[in-house]
């Protein structure tokens, strides 16, 4: 990867941090999805969401580190790259919206409570996750610049 081929690095994650501001909906229904899935597998319903929390975490913290290493020792083009960064952007955000919601309730309100705002946590936990997710994006370029890889001056 050549400094000339990955002009505009952050691009990706600066329109998906755009189109992350509207989604939220769309994926707190695939985390839902999950969630009654490994309910569906004969978990209890409060406890579903407690294993969703613990997988959803520990993937967000996992997939930065593999993407980094993914990237530093890749020789694949520009678009690849690009393509794999706008997926790393997609699932990061779903595993930071899901994991992020731990902190904001509790498998049972989740599952037991009807006020009407179960689940609207996970819309707000979203647009937590758009900072983190560009912050990521900031680290890879800059480690990769450090590293000789990208220039620093590439936007």
């Amino acid at each position: 990867m050549e400094a000339s081929s990955l002009k505009n690095f952050l691009r990706p994650t600066n329109i998906f941090s755009i189109v992350g501001i509207f989604i939220p909906g769309f994926t707190a229904i695939v985390i839902l999805l999950f969630q009654m899935l490994i309910t569906f597998l004969g978990v209890e319903c409060a406890f579903s969401w407690n294993i969703l929390w613990v997988v959803t975490a520990f993937a967000s913290i996992i997939l930065p580190i593999y993407f980094f290493w993914y990237i530093s020792n890749t020789s694949s083009s520009i678009k690849k790259i690009k393509t794999s960064l706008t997926i790393f952007n997609i699932a990061e955000y779903t595993f930071l919206q899901a994991s992020i919601g731990l902190f904001f309730s509790d498998g049972k309100t989740l599952c037991y409570v009807s006020d009407g705002q179960n689940g609207i946590q996970f819309v707000f936990t979203a647009w937590l996750a758009i900072p983190i997710i560009i912050g990521l994006s900031m680290a890879f370029k800059a480690i990769l610049s450090k590293r000789g890889r990208i220039s620093p001056l590439t936007p």
